[in-house]
């Protein structure tokens, strides 16, 4: 069976439903921190003291912080699959933290610092080039 949907195609002709590769990576990049995070946040839950974040720092890797980045993160690789207009702005809404957050750990950790920067920037990157695509379906 062929679908026919606007954001897969390059040229205003018939073509297979298909997400351009570039695209892809992006969406299995977040689709991977997605599973991450739902590993991790429950073993999280499972100690008493990294339920909710005890400070500023610890936003991110309580269990609350995981799984809110896992719901995030596959919310918005569903929400493109979909085509939903929505998802641009929570795409760079979150390109844009990871590079937030690169800023603030690249003091500690240069190598975590340049991984979060690469997916912020990528993302932008990504976002910028198939806005259009994503919106048409």
């Amino acid at each position: 069976m062929v679908y026919f949907n606007p954001m897969t195609q390059m040229h205003p002709r018939l073509s297979y439903d298909t997400v351009p590769l570039p695209l892809a990576l992006h969406l299995a990049m977040h689709t991977v921190i997605g599973l991450f995070c739902a590993f991790a946040g429950p073993l999280n839950l499972i100690d008493p003291t990294k339920i909710l974040p005890q400070g500023p720092t610890d936003i991110v890797t309580s269990g609350v912080g995981f799984l809110t980045l896992c719901g995030l993160s596959w919310g918005y690789v569903f929400g493109v699959f979909m085509g939903r207009r929505e998802v641009v702005g929570l795409g760079l809404v979150l390109s844009a933290g990871y590079v937030v957050a690169a800023a603030l750990v690249a003091v500690r950790d240069p190598a975590m610092a340049a991984l979060l920067a690469v997916i912020g920037l990528y993302g932008l990157a990504i976002l910028v080039r198939y806005r259009r695509q994503i919106t048409a379906a």
